[in-house]
């Protein structure tokens, strides 16, 4: 009688964290609509369907495992070294050794209709309040959070360091120092970048900014808000 409790207990919980992590759209308002998630790394003319959103809002992620056929000239225009995808802001020297491992940032995930009307976008964040900082860091705050980017690398791609970057203000140098821990495996991965620390400034000379980020990859579909913008 105790197992068979057990067991009942155990199926419980696990149907709750399937449910919490089941990616969804507050307030979804395209339930007339058949609306497809797609990537467009190459262009509009070359879209990636990555999912498909349901009438109450849920994203039915179904993320291909390779990349379409792609044309030499598309390659070499589109898609780069790794070291350029994910550490532009750093010396990308740091990981020399992988520059063949090929690679492209998917940019944002879509909402378009199947009659191809482009009906909005997905961010994805731990914290709604992280918003107004990703659309304009310029003049909105951040917040301690995450936030998710999908990538594509075409072999699997390991790496664990940390690097600096300069940013120079008007009383003296702030250092932003990246930490990476990543363990990518071929095909699309979500990419999370964790602010673990703000610089805080004269928010009438400057908006402040994050000054320590972890970055990691997320094993399958990261368990945060998906949040609905709309054209």
């Amino acid at each position: 009688m105790k197992n068979a409790f057990l067991c009942i207990i155990s199926i419980l919980v696990c149907n709750f964290a399937q449910a919490q992590s089941q990616p969804k759209i507050k307030d979804y308002p395209f339930e007339s609509l058949d609306v497809d998630v797609l990537v467009l790394p190459f262009g509009m003319e070359h879209p990636i369907k990555i999912g498909h959103m349901s009438k109450s809002g849920d994203i039915k992620f179904d993320i291909p495992k390779e990349l379409p056929q792609l044309s030499k000239e598309m390659e070499d225009n589109f898609m780069n070294d790794v070291a350029y995808t994910l550490f532009d802001v750093c010396d990308t020297t740091m990981v020399a050794g992988n520059e063949n491992i090929k690679s492209v940032e998917t940019g944002a995930l879509s909402l378009w209709t199947t009659d191809k009307r482009y009906v909005g976008v997905i961010f994805t964040v731990s914290d709604e309040e992280l918003l107004p900082w990703i659309e304009d860091p310029g003049y909105n705050e951040p917040i301690l959070g995450s936030y998710f980017e999908l990538i594509y690398v075409a072999s699997p791609f390991n790496y664990k360091g940390e690097c600096t970057q300069t940013r120079m203000l008007d009383d003296g140098d702030a250092e932003i120092r990246f930490s990476y821990d990543l363990d990518l495996k071929p095909g699309f991965n979500f990419i999370e970048y964790k602010i673990d620390h703000i610089y805080k400034t004269d928010p009438n000379v400057m908006a402040s900014f994050p000054d320590k980020i972890s970055v990691s990859n997320v094993e399958d579909i990261p368990n945060c808000k998906w949040i609905g913008k709309y054209f």
